[in-house]
């Protein structure tokens, strides 16, 4: 009969016997949750503590055999958004640093996978607009987003990143600082050809986050086109 079992990848300044411990109980399903950020049958996303830090846990759900022998010959999203953090942090592009990686096993099958990572204390930029009282914030903080989200997307330019999933949730404000999550969809481009187009569908996911709101959308589509590739 063949055992479960799990193989981390820890960010060294996080190994210790202690967060081990921790990934153990996460492994088992037994950790402590703060917050249930999202539930569905692909993810499952959720806060926790350490050491008086706040974690975000996001567990890829298997959703069949058939899904875990196809994930078993491909690299996990989890392992992806370990990687992709990386070379987002080198591109000056801000996210939610690494903490580590779970991979769950059954004989030579992959099944779930957790990425794990420090919690970023920004709210999504659709809510930060939802905030202002007339839809778009005054003065030198709507000059300080406005160059935030043109040079996000020149960066994605520069380093042939696609981020792929730009919608609002994954874009979060804390002051001035703009912070991309869930990277794992993400990836790197060798080819022009294929980064232009997932760069296109970067900037056409971003944009329909503003469809509803007209004075948003104008203000940030010639920001995103003068980053076409």
């Amino acid at each position: 009969m063949a055992f479960k079992r799990h193989r981390y990848q820890i960010e060294p300044r996080y190994d210790t016997p202690k967060f081990r411990r921790v990934l153990d109980n996460i492994a088992r399903d037994e950790s402590s949750i703060v917050a249930s950020l999202k539930e569905d049958t692909t993810a499952s996303v959720w806060r926790i503590e350490h050491q008086d830090q706040p974690i975000v846990v996001k567990r890829y759900n298997t959703q069949s055999l058939w899904h875990a022998i196809r994930r078993s010959f491909r690299q996990s999203r989890a392992d992806n958004c370990r990687k992709m953090t990386t070379q987002f942090t080198h591109a000056g592009i801000v996210t939610a640093p690494n903490v580590a990686v779970i991979q769950e096993w059954i004989g030579p099958f992959k099944l779930r996978s957790w990425f794990i990572c420090e919690f970023f204390p920004g709210k999504a930029l659709t809510s930060y607009f939802d905030d202002q009282d007339l839809g778009l914030p005054r003065g030198t903080e709507l000059q300080t987003l406005k160059k935030n989200v043109s040079g996000l997307f020149e960066s994605l330019r520069k380093a042939r990143l696609s981020h792929g999933d730009l919608k609002a949730t994954n874009i979060l404000l804390s002051g001035n600082q703009l912070c991309l999550i869930d990277l794992d969809a993400a990836h790197t481009h060798k080819n022009n050809n294929s980064f232009q187009r997932a760069h296109k569908k970067d900037q056409a996911r971003f944009m329909k986050n503003w469809l509803p709101q007209a004075d948003i959308y104008k203000m940030f589509e010639p920001l995103v086109t003068n980053s076409s590739p």
